[in-house]
């Protein structure tokens, strides 16, 4: 049986972030697809004038090229390429996925779960303000979890579009069948940890695997799990284990 992984990079990131992943599937004789959406590892400007709906159809599209060459596929995503992910396994049919810190939400009131009081506002902000600078990571921040992607500026716009896909893919998993492996830093700083509970009572899945892999140190966001020198090789594993269990049930 000939197998395909599909890896697909969070908002404002690139295939750095999911690189970790290429060589170990590789190795097992998987076909690694390692994607890039669009806006994305070309320019901020680039960014700006994309949405979810052109994330989304570049999902769809890597998928159904790469279902063309194999006859399976596992969809493996990070932060939003996860929410992706989750949407491609609610639409088809999919051999296996894999979340790693996917928002299916960015805030809650209650409990209070928000990276920042100002996310609530953001379909009304982005109207005046449409762009926010950030304090870019510093070396020792890039050190301990290496990150290749858009980090001086926030886009009002872009993050509204990437929290209505997150609703959008909230009302879809329901229909999410095949075996699930949703991975995150309790201690995430970016993606409410409740998500990951969420995602896990919502589908449909009969295997659900959870795993909450800690991070101790005090300088990151711990959200890019499949980089950081804590977690890493944990995620390597986990996810390699993972697909070779799935694909040796299959044969």
């Amino acid at each position: 049986m000939k197998v395909g992984c599909l890896l697909i990079h969070g908002w404002t990131g690139s295939p750095f972030e999911m690189e970790p992943l290429v060589a170990p599937l590789e190795s097992e004789g998987y076909e690694v697809r390692n994607i890039m959406l669009p806006g994305h590892g070309t320019s901020f400007e680039d960014f700006q004038t994309t949405g979810w709906t052109d994330w989304e159809w570049a999902a769809e599209k890597e998928y159904q090229e790469l279902a063309a060459k194999v006859d399976a596929v596992f969809v493996i995503g990070l932060s939003m390429g996860g929410t992706l992910a989750l949407h491609l396994a609610s639409k088809y049919p999919v051999a296996g996925v894999v979340s790693l810190a996917a928002p299916l939400y960015l805030y809650s009131f209650f409990p209070w779960q928000m990276k920042d009081w100002r996310i609530p506002f953001t379909p009304i902000v982005k109207n005046f303000k449409p762009v926010f600078p950030l304090r870019r990571r510093d070396d020792e921040h890039l050190r301990i979890s290496p990150w290749v992607g858009y980090d001086e500026f926030v886009s009002m716009q872009q993050l509204h579009e990437l929290m209505k896909g997150a609703k959008k893919v909230r009302g879809e998993i329901t229909a999410i069948n095949a075996p699930i492996l949703a991975i995150q830093a309790p201690t995430d700083k970016s993606v409410p940890l409740g998500n990951i509970f969420l995602i896990a009572k919502s589908v449909s899945s009969k295997e659900v695997t959870v795993k909450l892999l800690r991070i101790k140190e005090k300088v990151t966001g711990h959200h890019v799990v499949t980089t950081h020198i804590e977690t890493s090789k944990r995620v390597v594993e986990l996810v390699r284990g993972f697909v070779k269990e799935q694909v040796s049930t299959k044969m």
